[in-house]
Parts: structure tokens; sequence; C-alpha cells
């Protein structure tokens, strides 16, 4: 690769949304007087490298294949009211992007646990659920603790209340002190794991209720406690959204605005190494595979841990003792996402058409995107996530299933499933729905968010991390250089696109430019 210049005001690393957005920033946004960019936006140079071929990072959209308007998300999926950032970018009466919001369909259907099979009311009925809860935790699942919250989420909001009285109504400023001061069981929070927390809290049995009928391992996984409850606690309130055409228009769009503005967008570009120049100049050498570098006065990495420990040896402050302990603060959660295309939609005869269904069987969680009238339509089969990713890779070699859906996506052709991963959900997805008689696919796609250089579809903090310190450490790792990090994975936000928004406007405040309107007072 060559580059038109070899100095540039700011190079960001990532063409995820929270490097495009930081591309963005810093090309177009206003600059106070202690900004070390120049002033007029015009005036600036900034470079903005992705390794891959596509704009995006963990929001991947691709047209489902022979079924008109239906987009397979094989990343993030939506957003909620919460996300102000992402809210305010794409607000209906003032969209700040080009990008339309349309409403994110949630609704329970079935179950199917310990093979029994049941529907949304009878994962709430004592009498047909197979798990040996106490009669206390029965109540609570069925609304008589708390009449506004039933199922699984109201068992963890039930052991919270019981630690924390009063939390369900916390808003940040009350959980930032409950993170800095309470304790239970003799240590403080950050110092347990949610599992531990929750078992000392409830029954075994009503832990694996609440494992079982979320269809993932991770939301009640060994996490950092004291971020693993108001993360549950405050996990998006509905109505949700998603984005017409697709998730990822975001980044696209803000990557689109940043080469308007006249900013540099390199794709399939990938960074080695960040060092100081050896002549003693002022900022960062950017080393490029291939041997190509730049210099840049300030260095934005937008990536999540595997990609910044895969730069690290040699790197400056990243390949330090302290680099190294502060990327490891977060551990990355493997999920993997499988869709097929069928003809029709074999679902709607059982009165399903939008929304997900879950079940302890790998498959974990599976989601309906029907076609007009139900015809051709796009489900995603499976999204799992840790020792249930473990078994899908067992079945990712072989032959690829044939997509015979009409003008498949050339993305979808290079995602394709094995035919052994199809042929296993399909008879796992007879089981959930109790059909043996599901018709083939039309085509079959998948994405392991575990691979490289991602290492995880999103990342959570680790036992014992005091989170709200290392946070804003990570902002800009060392005072003394202008190397910074942004991105969900070292965020108060993990696994939401507004984590990633919001640490790189801090890194863009850092860098002196004035906060934009949509920025939360």
């Amino acid at each position: 690769m060559s580059i038109s210049s070899n100095e540039y005001d700011v190079i960001v690393v990532g063409g995820g949304p929270g490097g495009t957005y930081a591309a963005w920033r810093a090309q177009t946004g206003a600059a106070g007087a202690s900004s070390p960019l120049p002033r007029e936006p015009a005036q600036r140079k900034v470079l903005l490298l992705e390794s891959s071929a596509r704009i995006g990072g963990r929001l991947e959209s691709i047209p489902a294949p022979g079924a008109p308007g239906l987009i397979a998300e094989f990343g993030g999926m939506g957003f909620t009211s919460k996300d102000k950032i992402f809210s305010a970018l794409t607000d209906p009466a003032n969209p700040v992007l080009p990008v339309v919001r349309t409403p994110f369909a949630m609704a329970g259907n079935l179950h199917c646990v310990r093979g029994h099979r049941l529907t949304a009311q009878d994962a709430i009925d004592p009498k047909k659920l197979p798990y040996a809860m106490t009669g206390e935790e029965f109540g609570v699942i069925t609304g008589a603790w708390n009449a506004s919250m039933k199922g699984p989420s109201a068992l963890v909001a039930w052991a919270a209340e019981k630690v924390i009285p009063g939390c369900l109504s916390y808003g940040p400023p009350q959980w930032a002190e409950a993170k800095r001061t309470v304790e239970f069981d003799g240590r403080h929070l950050r110092d347990l794991g949610f599992w531990n927390f929750l078992l000392m809290n409830m029954s075994n049995e009503a832990y694996c209720y609440v494992h079982d009928m979320f269809g993932h391992f991770f939301e009640v996984a060994n996490w950092n406690c004291a971020e693993a409850l108001p993360w549950f606690l405050g996990d998006g309130q509905p109505p949700y959204y998603t984005l017409v055409n697709g998730y990822d228009q975001l980044p696209r769009q803000m990557a689109i605005a940043f080469q308007k503005a006249g900013g540099d967008l390199r794709m399939q570009t990938a960074v080695t190494q960040i060092t100081a120049p050896a002549n003693g100049a002022s900022g960062l050498l950017v080393t490029l595979a291939g041997g190509a570098q730049a210099l840049a006065r300030q260095v934005v990495l937008a990536m999540p841990r595997r990609a910044l420990q895969m730069i690290a040896p040699g790197s400056a402050v990243l390949g330090t003792p302290a680099g190294e302990q502060i990327i490891k603060t977060v551990t990355g959660q493997r999920v993997m996402k499988l869709f097929l295309t069928f003809d029709s939609a074999w679902w709607a005869p059982l009165g399903i058409q939008v929304g997900s269904s879950s079940t302890d069987m790998p498959l974990g969680q599976c989601w309906y995107f029907t076609g007009a009238n139900n015809g051709p339509s796009l489900l995603m089969a499976s999204y799992n996530d840790t020792l249930s990713t473990s078994y899908w890779e067992g079945l990712e070699s072989g032959p690829r299933y044939p997509t015979t859906a009409p003008n498949p996506p050339a993305l979808w052709l290079e995602q394709a499933a094995s035919q052994a991963m199809v042929q296993e959900a399909v008879r796992q997805l007879g089981i959930l729905h109790g059909l043996d008689n599901i018709p083939a696919p039309t085509g079959a796609a998948y994405m392991n968010w575990g691979r490289d250089p991602f290492g995880g579809a999103f990342h959570t903090w680790n036992v014992g991390v005091d989170a709200p310190t290392i946070e804003p450490r990570m902002l800009q790792p060392d005072p003394a250089t202008p190397l910074y990090v942004c991105g969900d994975a070292y965020s108060s936000d993990q696994g939401w696109t507004e984590g990633a928004l919001a640490t790189a406007e801090k890194v863009m405040q850092r860098l002196g430019l004035t906060p934009p309107p949509w920025w939360p007072a």
C-alpha cells in the first residue's frame, strides 16, 4: 500500500462504529482553543484504516438472498431510548446522518428446556416448569413479588434487591455510588462474579431456570458483578429500534460523511505496530502490513482486546507491562449466529411471526423474520454463546451448504455454513418447535465472532477490576503518549453500540473538540 501523505493530524485504526465516529468527528468537529487539531476542519488530515474489506466491525448486515426487505444482522441488532447518542444521531425529527430508524419487533414465543416444550405463558406457570425452585422463587417469576416483573429477569432483580434495596429505580449516579461502596458476604461487588452472586441469592434450580430461559450463558456468567448488575437491570428499555437497510448503516454513513469532508479512508489496510519515531520527533509512527509507515500527531485505536493484543508486541504503551495489564481487564465473549433462508415461513402456522424462542440445546436462541404474505423468509436459526459456540465449531468443517435462493450477496457466500451445521440446526429446530418436517433451507450463512481480530462479539469486565477507574484510563493509557483507545469493550455500555460512540466522543473531547449537540449533558 502507498500513502499519499506520510504525516497526519490523526490516524484512526478500526472501521467499526467507534472508529468511524472518531474519524468523522476528528475531521468535522469544532476545535476548541486547546485542541492540537487545526481550527479549520478543511485543514485537517485524518486517516481511517480498516483491515477488512468492509466498514462496520462487529456490526454486519447482509440482505437475505431471495427474501426482499429482510436483513440478516450477524452482529449487533438494535438500540433503545437509553442510547442517547445513537438516538440523537437517528432522531426522525432531525437526523444527523442519512439513516432511518424502524421498530425492532420483540416477542417471546417458545421455550424448550429439559426436554419440555413450553409457551411464553407456560414459562411462568409453576405447574408446567421442570424446575424444583422454592415457593418464594416461583412467586417471583409469577409476579407475586413484583406485579410489573415476571419470568427469569424478575429472579435476577429479586436477588439484586435483597442485597441493594431500591436498586431497581437506580439511575447512573446511584449505581456509581453502589459500585464504589456496596459489599456482599464481606467482599466488594467487583470482587464477586455475577454467577457467584446469583447462586448465593437463589437456588441452583432458579439459576438454571434463568440461564435456560434466556438461551444464553453470558448474561449470567461469572463476570464482574458490580458491572453486571446495572448492565442486566438496565439492559435497554422498550421500544427497540434498528435501521432501515441494516444496523451497520450507521458506521457506513459516518464513513461516507468522513470522506465527503476530506477524510482519507483506506480499506484492507492492517496495522502491525505503533511506535515512537526513531528521530525523536513528536507523535507516533504507524506501521502497516507490508512495511509502509505513516506519522500521526495523534493515534486512536478503535479496537477490542484481541485486536489490541495482536499489535501490542513492540508497540508503544500497549507492549509495556502496564499496557498489557490494562488490556487484559476485559474478556471477549464468544458468540456465533447462524442464519437460514426458507421459501416460506414454516413457523407461521404455529402462530409465530416475530421475536425469539429459546432452548437449553446448543441452538440457544432463534429469531424470526417473516416475509410478506409468509413467503420467502429469514430465520436466525442459532444465536449461541460460550460453550454452545464450541459445539458449533465442531461442525464448521466440511462441504458448504449450497444457497439456492436467488442473488445471494458475495459476503453471504463467503460466510456459508457447513452442511453439517445446517443439518444439526434443522434437527434442533424441529425439537424446539415440535415439528419433524421442517423444509430444507434455501441458504445458510454464519459468523463466529470468537475469531481474530474480534476475540468475541462483545466484552465483559473481569472479576476484581475497578471498571470506573479503568474506563477513563483506557481512553489514554499513558498521559504522556498521544495514543487513545475507544470502543464498547472498555466502556460502561459493553455490548451496545452506544458504548463505542460514547468512548469515541470522550476521546474527541480529550483532543479538544467541543461537545456536539447530541452529547448528553
